[in-house]
């Protein structure tokens, strides 16, 4: 996040992302995945954790190609100084076209008037645009159908100015463990790709799987593999935490920013859905759902103030959250909080916040706003 150049300091609220466990664990990856390329996707924001820098490190550490859904991404890391080849692994506008072939992004194609959209523009600014053809093989997203695949190659492989350098699935219930469901699913995408062969379609790189699959599942690493979430120290799922060792990339730290003690029978918050049960010291953290820190995280929640857990009491705010920091002794304002990571001997993950707020870990990770700093280390 940028600011002024006249500010000399940031807020009390950052999250610390540590770019040496994001290189340790993309190594890691690259030990499962043996001889297929790594795509590091980094979509959305890097799930959070910054696009340009997390991108910078991936590649530093082994990652072949980067992947996002986004086009202004893909831009951005092309002015961070990244060659690699990037992915756009969503379909994408046609008036988008020009910036995805400007950029030298490697296009999902799964439309006819995207992939003629994408061969005026290569024509255009005289360049081969790489492309990917994506099947759908149960997501139902975007994605060719089966059954059209011959002819909808027949009408655009041929097209001037693109080369197909791939194709690809993306499962719809690996990470649940339905391997049945995936198993069908990868079979239709690999008799899919022959089919093609027999007509004369070939793509060089074919790929399937993302975290669940490179950890689980080597049979279906393909030539690529796109691991996501696991980059950032989290397994899709909890049965795959005991099979991969990974280190969480990002915690977030606050301040406690005022301290009050309030009587009995004192409501809290909006909504007056929390009162004080006896004298209770209540704290004030700069972070709301303006930031990110999820609503339903109201009455719901923890975090660490001198290296004990409080509870998040009354109804997280735009700006603010509440704890209730009584059993701390000695607690003052300025304090350090820890609202995701390690204080003294306990630690907060975004799965068990996650499970807090009933969702996933993509959802607290990616789901902080860039208002809140970005500190690397």
């Amino acid at each position: 996040m940028s600011h002024p150049s006249t500010l000399t300091s940031h807020g009390p609220t950052i999250a610390e992302v540590d770019l040496n466990a994001l290189q340790e664990n993309v190594r890691t990856i690259k030990d499962f995945t043996e001889n297929s390329r790594l795509m590091a996707v980094i979509k959305t924001n890097a799930y959070g954790h910054g696009v340009v820098p997390i991108g910078r490190a991936a590649v530093r550490a082994g990652a072949a190609r980067l992947g996002v859904t986004m086009v202004d991404e893909g831009a951005q890391l092309r002015a961070g100084g990244i060659d690699v080849p990037i992915h756009i692994l969503s379909s994408i506008m046609s008036w988008q076209a020009r910036d995805a072939v400007r950029y030298d992004l490697t296009s999902s194609v799964s439309s006819l008037e995207l992939a003629h959209t994408l061969s005026r523009e290569a024509i255009r600014q005289k360049k081969k645009h790489q492309v990917h053809l994506k099947i759908d093989t149960g997501l139902h997203r975007f994605g060719i159908q089966p059954e059209e695949a011959i002819a909808f190659c027949r009408s655009v492989y041929d097209l001037t100015g693109l080369e197909w350098e791939g194709i690809y699935t993306h499962f719809s219930s690996a990470d649940e463990g339905d391997w049945k469901t995936t198993e069908e699913q990868f079979a239709l995408f690999l008799e899919t790709i022959e089919k093609l062969k027999e007509h004369g379609y070939h793509f060089p790189i074919r790929h399937a799987g993302a975290s669940t699959i490179a950890i689980e599942r080597k049979d279906m690493h393909l030539e690529m593999i796109r691991p996501g979430i696991a980059l950032f120290g989290y397994t899709p799922e909890e049965r795959q935490s005991e099979m991969i060792s990974l280190k969480p990339v990002m915690g977030l730290k606050s301040r406690l920013l005022h301290v009050r003690e309030l009587p009995p029978n004192t409501s809290v918050g909006y909504g007056n859905n929390y009162v004080t049960k006896d004298y209770e010291k209540i704290a004030v953290i700069p972070i709301g759902h303006g930031d990110g820190y999820h609503r339903a995280l109201s009455n719901n929640g923890e975090m660490l103030v001198r290296g004990r857990r409080v509870p998040i009491v009354g109804e997280v705010s735009l700006d603010q959250t509440l704890i209730d920091v009584t059993a701390v002794p000695d607690v003052q304002e300025g304090d350090a909080v820890v609202l995701m990571g390690s204080q003294g001997a306990d630690t907060i993950s975004a799965r068990e916040i996650a499970g807090w707020m009933g969702s996933i870990v993509d959802e607290v990770l990616a789901g902080l706003k860039e208002r809140v700093e970005r500190i690397y280390e």
